[in-house]
């Protein structure tokens, strides 16, 4: 057992001698870890953490009892307590959320690389049974991991009984914790009678189960795979705050891909989607309705005719006065104007514009869109909805959303780079004449 520990360490580590923290108890499990960390202590640098969580009569007997294991092993040892009186629902949801927020909060204190756990193989049996009665997704279904972020476990695959016979053989002390005993808990209700039943059928049960674990990691590997491709290629594009995706190719994605796409782009850190999430995402990609838009925590994502917009704002509000002679620059876009001598020639192109300017008494103003902006289209005898425009041109929702109108003073003289506007273009008795300049950086 000891060697088979010892490789699960050696595989699941990058540092080549890292600063472990080991979450002691006081319970069996627990205790066969610090024992097995001692005795290896010339290889393993380790220091414990005990997290007393006052929720029942034993609590600060086994602190006590740890912290004198502790002294016993001459092992550095850091005591942190939960207050858990307020916690009335989801008792062992919420006290395990506590526990590893104090434990993370301790390794970052002590500058240690990584927390270990004493999980084991029986806890991945009793795990994978409560996510299913849960009906978790694809990652809940991977149990409890062998890595997760900045804890690892090296026990995953050691079961119940070599961890007792361990503690048999090495004479070792420990403190069942009475939290064990209540079957008002899932997981000991399902220890305590399901599990012993399942083992009639098949005593070493938690083989089928780690076999299960590894292949929804292969499931996840291939999922994972197919992302990468996917947002590695043409076909998902990256543009400040924005994500453009094709859309007919992304619809054409199994949905556990497309889930994973907008996961890593909507989500923050290890979180997860909830189960209405899922569901909601699942109709809105089917319905696949032009022009509507779902919101996920702080991001947008709309679906256009061809493509699907990621986004958390697009409110940056542009507005502001140019100087003749003046540039105005911003990340995005340069707009400069002067007073200049008609062309001899005109052409075709879309950033440079002449206007009659006998109107033009003030500086010029470059802003965004409005959705009550109003312009007379060159060549056309009525007026037309700037929003109109844009979206005739079929441009996407976000050039729409980027585009912007040159004004004088509350008249839009422009659509920069789309269109002028009829009441401001050159003719023969022009007398004054202005050149526009508007570039997409």
């Amino acid at each position: 057992m000891q060697n088979k520990i010892l490789s699960n360490i050696s595989s699941l580590l990058e540092n080549e001698k890292p600063h472990f923290l080991l979450a002691v108890s006081g319970g069996i499990d627990s205790m066969v870890l610090l024992d097995f960390f001692q005795k290896n202590y010339e290889l393993l640098n380790f220091s414990v953490a005990h997290i007393n969580h006052n929720y029942h009569s034993e609590s600060k007997r086994m602190e006590n009892f740890v912290k004198a294991e502790c002294e016993k092993k001459q092992c550095r040892l850091i005591i942190k307590s939960l207050q858990s009186t307020n916690i009335t629902s989801n008792i062992e949801s919420q006290l395990r959320k506590l526990r590893y927020n104090k434990l993370e909060q301790i390794r970052a204190e002590i500058n240690a690389d990584l927390i270990v756990t004493a999980h084991h193989a029986d806890d991945q049996v009793e795990t994978i049974l409560m996510k299913i009665l849960n009906s978790s997704g694809l990652d809940g279904l991977q149990g409890v991991r062998k890595v997760n972020q900045k804890i690892i476990r090296p026990l995953h695959d050691i079961s119940k009984k070599e961890i007792i016979n361990y503690a048999n053989l090495n004479s070792l002390n420990f403190i069942d914790d009475p939290t064990n005993l209540d079957s008002i808990f899932t997981r000991n209700f399902l220890r305590k009678n399901v599990i012993p039943e399942l083992k009639k059928i098949k005593n070493d049960v938690y083989i089928p189960f780690i076999d299960f674990t590894n292949r929804i990691e292969d499931v996840q590997d291939l999922i994972l795979f197919n992302v990468q491709n996917f947002c590695n290629s043409d076909c998902y594009k990256v543009n400040d705050n924005i994500i453009e995706i094709d859309k007919v190719e992304f619809l054409n994605l199994p949905f556990l891909v497309q889930l994973r796409i907008f996961s890593n782009a909507c989500l923050k850190n290890n979180n997860s989607f909830s189960k209405t999430d899922i569901r909601e995402l699942k109709d809105f990609f089917r319905i696949n309705q032009t022009g509507s838009i779902k919101q996920i925590n702080e991001k947008n994502i709309f679906i256009d005719k061809s493509s699907i917009f990621i986004y958390k704002n697009l409110s940056n509000e542009i507005f502001n006065e140019v100087e003749a002679g003046e540039e105005f620059k911003t990340p995005d876009f340069t707009f400069s104007w002067n007073f200049q001598d008609s062309p001899k020639n005109f052409n075709d192109n879309n950033q440079i514009e002449y206007i009659d300017a006998s109107k033009v008494k003030n500086n010029l103003v470059i802003r965004s869109v409005r959705d009550n902006d109003i312009f007379l289209p060159l060549g056309m005898k009525g007026k037309k909805k700037v929003v109109k425009f844009l979206k005739d041109k079929n441009l996407s929702m976000i050039k729409r959303k980027e585009s912007l109108v040159v004004c004088n003073q509350d008249e839009i003289i422009w659509v920069a780079g789309y269109q002028l506007s009829d009441k401001y273009k050159i003719h023969k008795d022009s007398i004054k004449v202005a050149k526009l300049n508007f570039y997409r950086n």
